[in-house]
């Protein structure tokens, strides 16, 4: 349960515990049941969500949740997953939707040719029953009854090359994907097409209609540590989705509207002992823009740790670009001084720097903390704050004692 007595209390006397987010502007209220048994599971849930941004219209419900499924397993026809959800929302004061959603997922057991070649298929099911009244994204009123399904074939010709202190692995993957039925106007949901679910049947809230085909390849340079055993060096992932003609009903922040999509990517690369860099990100399908950058590295220099992460978006996947950075020094095993800073190229600001120092032994950690934010909101001004913390670490609570504030 949570609850506060004023919209930005939590953010004022920058709360953070196990319990509150002092960066948080949504309440949760919650009540679960689970149950699991076998190949079997039940999920009933109420939620209340209060938006502290908002004046009015600030409370969602949702109850009752209702989650059902089923899995059914063969060695020789595969996996069928079956699950059903009735969930009934209310928000912004007078819209109110009932939803009762069917869906089967077959998936059958992967081929392995004499060629090389690992195939693997894969289809869905899906019939949405529902009701919904005084709403823009769904048809009012009456009850609707839609199915919609979706089957997909992916190919991939994993090769490897083995040294006598590397191995090298390329693996290109093709898969083709076909909806044949309609679906309802995404154009204005926020989603992003990324690396991660480049090959997912469904990667926005609902089965995106039409024929598409998806190429892409995996890379990877592994090597032997001094004790021999194979260490990941570097990894390069890259593909994109064709699309057999334009489709309006999808988010044009996806990319997924137009017949070529971005190509996205994911990049890794680590250092022997001091740490990684990753790098993933999106590129415009005509080769010339960078629409998506984000860095987050972790580098480790005997005494000194760096950190960095940096997001950039660009044209229609969005308009963040900030930078957080941060670096350590370790005295010892005992003490470390900190400092970490962000930047908002958005708005062309500093949103918060702060300056730590931390002393810990094997039962207690203590530190102070001074932090400088920049920023305003009702009644949120910019300040100061010097923290003092003490953490008993076997017992895994935490003591504060009472910030001062300029």
């Amino acid at each position: 349960t949570q609850k506060t007595s004023n919209d930005t209390y939590f953010r004022i006397h920058d709360i953070d515990t196990g319990l509150v987010d002092s960066s948080e502007t949504n309440l949760v209220n919650k009540i679960n049941y689970n149950y699991k048994k076998n190949n079997t599971f039940l999920n009933i849930s109420g939620s209340v969500y209060e938006d502290l941004r908002k004046t009015s219209d600030r409370y969602e419900y949702i109850t009752p949740n209702i989650l059902f499924g089923k899995d059914f397993f063969t060695e020789r026809f595969g996996t069928l997953n079956f699950t059903s959800n009735l969930k009934h929302k209310n928000y912004q004061a007078d819209k109110y939707t009932t939803f009762l959603t069917n869906r089967l997922v077959f998936t059958p057991v992967t081929s392995i040719k004499k060629s090389g070649f690992v195939n693997s298929l894969q289809g869905i099911i899906e019939n949405k029953n529902y009701e919904a009244k005084n709403t823009s994204d769904y048809k009012n009123d009456d009850t609707v009854n839609e199915i919609a399904s979706v089957i997909s074939f992916k190919s991939s010709l994993p090769m490897k090359k083995k040294g006598l202190n590397f191995s090298n692995v390329f693996s290109p993957t093709f898969m083709v994907r076909y909806a044949p039925l309609h679906m309802r106007n995404l154009s204005e949901e926020d989603s992003k097409l990324n690396y991660s679910n480049l090959y997912s049947l469904n990667k926005t809230s609902e089965i995106e209609s039409g024929l598409s085909t998806i190429i892409g390849y995996d890379f990877k340079i592994n090597k032997k540590d001094k004790n021999g055993n194979d260490r990941e060096k570097l990894s390069l992932s890259m593909g994109q989705v064709f699309n057999r003609k334009e489709n309006d009903d999808l988010p044009s922040n996806s990319s997924l509207d137009q017949k070529t999509s971005d190509v996205v990517g994911i990049f890794n690369y680590n250092f022997s002992e001091i740490g990684n860099i990753n790098y993933k990100f999106n590129l415009d399908h005509n080769f010339n823009t960078i629409n998506y950058n984000e860095i987050s590295t972790s580098l480790n220099f005997g005494k000194f740790d760096f950190n960095l992460d940096y997001l950039e978006q660009r044209k229609h996947v969005g308009t963040e670009h900030y930078l957080t950075s941060g670096v350590a020094l370790n005295f010892n095993d005992n003490n470390k001084l900190s400092y970490e800073s962000r930047k908002n190229y958005k708005t062309d600001s500093t949103e918060l720097y702060d300056i730590s120092y931390q002393y810990k032994i094997d039962c207690l950690t203590a530190g102070v903390v001074f932090r400088r934010e920049f920023y305003q909101d009702n009644d949120l001004d910019d300040k100061e704050t010097l923290m003092f913390k003490i953490s008993f670490i076997p017992f895994g609570s935490e003591v504060k004692s009472p910030k001062f504030k300029k």
